[in-house]
């Protein structure tokens, strides 16, 4: 209805101006080049609509075709910009989702790990490597060993993911309890030029636990030259080896030769120094060995030094050996344990009233100590104050044992002394409990 009234209102404009230009025709005149052209306006017009008209039929398409190609070359650079962003957000996108998957790995989130896994495979189908890093580690988070060593072998193969899927075998044969062929895996990597980091602290671990004296010192050397342990590190890891080798030898120089050595290593490893000291007193040099225990009393005083100290001379009296005991304690004279120790002395040449004043001195900083509490028992018993002796019998049956050693990083008390903690395997950890 519209396109007909339309069509009605320009017919009629028409109309009316055909009438108009026939009423006042006008004239129109050009002379160009010694031409004169004399015409009406309505001529006039009617030329320009046939030129318009043949102008629209024969050539207002190319032109138009001609406009958007030039505005097409004029934007090409605007859609490849555009096609770009959309490329890199596609990128980001997909790796912003493997990001969350290994991040919900590393915190233990195996659910949201499995429901991101589909989408994951999905945006790496291109890239079978990525989907195959979190696969086998959704697999070992999983506890499905058998999978998750299967797709580290395939990483295994891969120059790019090598080291990965090698490490990731390691760490699962050691889970196994299959030291040896994880330490075989180590080894491998251990021949190639420049071997990584963790390569070195693995295969040094494998090595102690298998007891490979020789080769662990060679590759804790090795980890040292590349700053993968500093030299304090370095001394006291190499110093536990040694000491480690010696208790495994039946040969009574190379046993010295070790011991030797590893308190030559680290002077401040306690055990390395009460070793070199023990065998200087099996040589009867007694002398070399107290400058060597009142040395350590200095950083390290404590129960194991005490000992070792006392059986340099265990023939000498017992009131003779309180006041032999005073040059040792004499190097740190602030210990806490000094009290306890001297004690001890006096209480093995029966100065009754001595041991109870130092013991009650060091029960008022250590209440839970076992020791001091069955000296006091043994004190009241020789008393005969039957009620005291009960009375700290009983305390002393609840306490806490004093172990000998303990692990700096997992805390486990131990009588034994190790290279390694057998409970946390970290290395050089073993001290000696003060």
């Amino acid at each position: 209805m519209i396109k007909i009234v339309w069509n009605a209102v320009v017919l009629g404009i028409i109309a009316l101006s055909a009438a108009w230009l026939s009423n006042n025709p006008g004239s129109v005149q050009m002379e160009w080049l010694g031409w004169r052209v004399q015409t009406s306006v309505a001529v006039v017009i009617g030329v320009f609509i046939v030129c318009y008209a043949v102008f629209y039929a024969f050539l207002a398409k190319p032109l138009l075709l001609l406009k958007n190609k030039i505005l097409y070359w004029a934007r090409a650079d605007l859609r490849a910009e555009k096609m770009a962003k959309a490329k890199i957000g596609r990128e980001v996108d997909r790796y912003t989702l493997l990001g969350k998957g290994l991040t919900a790995l590393a915190a233990g989130d195996v659910e949201t790990a499995k429901k991101l896994q589909k989408d994951i495979v999905k945006k790496f189908s291109d890239d079978e490597a990525k989907t195959l890093v979190f696969d086998a580690q959704l697999a070992e988070a999983q506890n499905d060993k058998a999978k998750a060593m299967e797709l580290y072998a395939k990483l295994a193969e891969a120059p790019d993911t090598r080291l990965l899927g090698m490490r990731g075998k390691i760490r699962l044969f050691r889970l196994n309890g299959a030291p040896e062929k994880a330490l075989k895996a180590c080894e491998e990597l251990l021949a190639e030029k420049n071997p990584m980091p963790w390569v070195l602290t693995e295969a040094f671990e494998l090595q102690v636990q298998e007891k490979q004296w020789d080769k662990a010192v060679a590759t804790l050397e090795k980890a040292y030259k590349t700053d993968s342990f500093d030299k304090k590190t370095f001394k006291h890891l190499k110093a536990s080896v040694l000491l480690e080798q010696a208790a495994g030898t039946n040969d009574a120089a190379e046993k010295e030769r070790l011991i030797l050595e590893a308190g030559e290593t680290d002077d401040s490893l306690i055990q390395a120094v009460l070793s070199a000291a023990a065998l200087n007193a099996e040589k009867g040099e007694i002398r070399k060995a107290r400058k060597q225990l009142c040395k350590l009393w200095k950083s390290a005083p404590c129960w194991a030094v005490y000992e070792a100290y006392q059986a340099l001379t265990p023939e000498k009296p017992a009131l003779d050996a309180v006041t032999d005991l005073q040059e040792l304690l004499d190097e740190n004279k602030d210990a806490e344990i000094n009290a306890l120790v001297k004690a001890d002395a006096s209480l093995k040449a029966r100065l009754w009233g001595q041991a109870k004043g130092l013991l009650e001195k060091y029960l008022a900083v250590k209440p839970d100590s076992k020791r001091a509490l069955l000296m006091m028992a043994e004190i009241a018993a020789a008393n005969r104050d039957e009620k005291a002796a009960v009375e700290y019998g009983e305390k002393a049956a609840v306490a806490e044992p004093e172990p000998m050693y303990v692990c700096s990083v997992c805390k486990t008390p131990l009588n034994e002394w190790h290279t390694a903690c057998p409970i946390c395997h970290t290395l050089g950890t073993m001290s000696v409990k003060l």
